[in-house]
C-alpha cells in the first residue's frame, strides 16, 4: 500500500461486486472537531481546502470518518463505520470492504 500524507479528501467506492450487501457505497469525509459555545465539542465536515489548514476554532487536527450508504429499502440513509487519523487507512479499508479504488470526488457530491 501506498503511504499519501493527510490532506483534505472526500471519496467513495461503490458497493456494487456484492450483491447480497445491504450498503450500496461506502465514502470517506475529512472532519474536525470544532469549539461550541457551551465550551463541549462537536464533529464538523470539512468542506472547504481552507479550513482543512486553517479554522480558529478547530480543536485538534483534522481525521477522516467514513460511512456506509444504506440501500434505498431501508429507513435508514446510512451508518458511521470509523474515523481514522491517517487518510491511507481509511482508504485501505474502504477498498478492503468493496474491492474497488476509492474515486476522489467534490464534497457532497456522493453523498444520499
Amino acid at each position: 500500500m501506498t503511504t499519501q500524507p493527510n490532506r483534505f479528501f472526500h471519496g467513495f467506492a461503490t458497493n456494487d461486486g456484492n450483491p447480497k450487501s445491504h450498503f450500496k457505497l461506502f465514502y470517506i469525509e475529512t472532519v474536525h472537531d470544532i469549539s461550541d459555545y457551551n465550551g463541549d465539542s462537536i464533529i464538523e465536515r470539512v468542506s472547504r481546502m481552507e479550513d482543512y489548514y486553517f479554522n480558529e476554532q478547530r480543536i485538534d487536527d483534522p481525521y477522516y470518518v467514513i460511512y456506509a450508504s444504506l440501500k434505498d429499502h431501508f429507513n435508514e440513509s446510512s451508518k458511521f463505520v470509523g474515523a481514522f487519523d491517517q487518510l491511507n487507512m481509511a482508504i485501505s479499508l474502504v477498498e478492503h470492504l468493496t474491492g474497488n479504488k476509492v474515486t476522489e470526488t467534490d464534497v457532497g457530491v456522493y453523498r444520499p
